[in-house]
C-alpha cells in the first residue's frame, strides 16, 4: 500500500517537498531449494561390478543418496515501511526503508555421522530474523544544458539472530569457560588436508549468524612460563585454557584445568558486518562525462586461513612465510610475544584460533567511467558515437592483510561465511570502448 502524500493540499501548502510517498508492504516468497526427486530415495547402478558363481556378472544397485520425505518450503516473511521524498525543486531527494524479515524451515545440508554411508542430508533447520534500516540519500546541485553535477550515498544496518533451531537437540555449549545449554549446530569443515579440517562457523540460537568459534589466544609462551598446558613448550602459543573447574576439591571454580581441549572454545569474532553503505558521483560538462561507484563494509571480520601456513615459520624449506613470521619469531634468545618459534605448526589443529581472526572492513573505488560524446551532426554514419574508459576494482583502503577482503570462494553453502582460504583476488579490469548508433 502506498499514500502519495505530496498531492494533499496540506502538504503542497508547507512549500517543502516536491514529492512525498508513504508505503506499507508485507509478503511471502517460497524458495523450493530442493532438487528433483529430493524427498524419495534415489538408487542407482554402480560402476564396480561382481561376479557370480554361474561365471556371470552381478550389477549392483545401491542407495545414491539419502531422502528425507519431511522437506518443504523455505519462507521469508517480509514487512517492510518506508517513505520517498524529494524538496528543494528536487535537488534533494532520499528513500528509507525499514524492514522486519523472517525465513522459515531453512534449507540446510545437515552433517550426519559416516555410519550412515553418507555424509550430509537436507533438512529444513529453524528459522531466522533480519531487521533493518535502509536509507539513500541523492543531491542533484548542478542542472542546466551544458553542466550536471550529483552525488549520493547509500547505507544498510542488518541485524540477524537465530530464532528457531528447535530442530535441533539441546547440547552442552562452552563460552568462556562456562557451560549452559543451547540448540546449536556447526558450519562446514573447511578443508580436507592438513590446514583448516575444522569448521569457523556455529549457529546458536539466540545469536547472530555463523559466529567465529575457537580458541581464544593471549601470545607466546615464554622460557620463563611455569603455567604451560600439557603438551605445550616454550615458544607456542598460548591458547587460553578457559574452562573452570573445581580441580583441588575445595568447591570453588578454580582458573583452567591445565588441558586445552574442545571445551575451551569460545565466541572469538563476528563475520557480519555493522553496516554496508555505497557513494556515487556523476559529473557532465557539455560532452564529457565522469562517474565513480564506491562502495564498502564496516564491522566485519575475516577468518583469514591463509595465515595458518604464511604467518608461521614452520622451518619448512619448500614453504613462502610472510618475513614477519621469520623475523619475528621466537627464539630463545630472542624472544617473541607476536609470532611462535620456527618449526611451530597448525597442522591438524582441533579448532581454530583469533589469530587468523582480522578486520575486514573496506572501502572500494568500484568502478570508475571516462566518456566523451563525439559529434556526429555532420555525417549521416552514426547517429551517435561515444568513447569510453572504464576501470573495475580500481583502488581498495582496508587494514585486511589478505588479498581482498570482498570474499566469495564459499559462495556455494551457507554454512561457511566470513572465511577466506586459498581465494583468488578479484581481478582489476580496465576498458577501452565505443558506442555507436546507427
Amino acid at each position: 500500500m502506498a499514500w502519495n502524500a505530496g498531492n494533499e493540499s496540506f502538504v503542497q501548502n508547507l512549500d517543502l517537498f516536491e514529492s512525498l510517498k508513504f508505503r506499507a508492504g508485507w509478503g511471502q516468497i517460497g524458495n523450493h531449494g530442493i532438487g528433483p526427486y529430493g524427498t524419495i530415495s534415489n538408487y542407482g547402478v554402480l560402476t564396480s561390478l561382481y561376479g557370480n558363481a554361474d561365471g556371470g556378472t552381478n550389477v549392483p544397485i545401491a542407495l545414491l543418496g539419502l531422502s528425507n520425505p519431511d522437506l518443504t518450503w523455505e519462507t521469508t516473511e517480509q514487512l517492510n515501511f518506508g517513505f520517498d521524498f524529494s524538496t528543494l525543486n528536487d535537488v534533494v531527494s532520499g528513500t528509507v526503508d525499514i524492514y522486519n524479515k523472517t525465513t522459515k524451515d531453512l534449507l540446510q545440508n545437515s552433517n550426519i555421522p559416516p555410519s550412515s554411508g553418507f555424509l550430509n542430508i537436507l533438512v529444513n533447520k529453524g528459522s531466522i530474523s533480519n531487521k533493518g534500516i535502509e536509507a539513500a540519500l541523492n543531491f542533484t546541485p548542478i542542472s542546466t544544458d551544458d553542466m550536471e553535477f550529483s552525488f549520493g550515498g547509500n547505507i544498510s544496518f542488518n541485524k540477524t539472530e537465530i530464532t528457531d533451531l528447535n530442530s535441533q537437540p539441546l547440547q552442552d555449549f562452552y563460552e568462556n569457560g562456562a557451560v549452559s545449554n543451547r540448540r546449536f549446530y556447526y558450519g562446514n569443515a573447511i578443508s580436507r588436508g592438513q590446514y583448516f579440517k575444522s569448521f569457523a562457523n556455529v549457529f546458536v540460537e539466540g545469536e547472530e549468524s555463523s559466529l567465529f568459534y575457537g580458541y581464544q589466544t593471549d601470545g607466546i609462551y615464554q622460557t620463563e612460563d611455569t603455567d604451560l598446558v600439557q603438551g605445550a613448550v616454550a615458544g607456542d602459543v598460548r591458547i587460553v585454557d578457559q574452562l573452570t573447574e573445581d580441580t583441588d576439591g575445595d568447591g570453588v571454580l578454580d582458573s583452567g584445568d591445565g588441558v586445552i581441549d574442545l571445551k575451551d572454545r569460545t565466541f572469538i569474532g563476528n563475520p557480519n558486518p555493522d553496516f554496508i553503505y555505497g557513494l556515487n558521483i556523476n559529473f557532465r560538462y557539455k560532452r564529457f562525462t565522469v562517474r565513480a561507484l564506491f562502495n564498502g563494509v564496516y564491522g566485519n571480520q575475516i577468518a583469514n586461513g591463509n595465515l595458518l601456513q604464511l604467518d608461521n615459520a614452520e622451518g619448512l624449506a619448500f614453504r613462502n612465510v610472510l618475513p614477519r613470521a621469520y623475523n619475528n619469531a621466537w627464539r630463545p634468545d630472542n624472544q617473541s610475544n607476536t609470532h611462535p618459534r620456527i618449526g611451530y605448526n597448525t597442522i591438524n589443529d582441533l579448532a581454530i584460533t583469533d589469530r587468523i581472526i582480522e578486520d575486514g572492513s573496506f572501502f572500494r573505488l568500484n568502478n570508475l567511467t571516462i566518456g566523451y560524446d563525439i559529434a556526429v551532426k555532420d555525417t549521416s554514419l552514426f547517429d551517435s558515437l561515444n568513447i569510453y574508459i572504464a576501470g573495475q576494482n580500481l583502488l581498495t583502503w582496508t587494514n585486511y592483510s589478505g588479498y581482498d577482503p570482498e570474499l566469495s570462494t564459499f559462495n556455494y553453502t551457507g554454512l561457511i561465511n566470513g572465511v577466506d582460504f586459498n581465494g583468488a583476488p578479484n581481478a582489476q579490469n580496465i576498458l577501452l570502448g565505443v558506442n555507436m548508433s546507427f
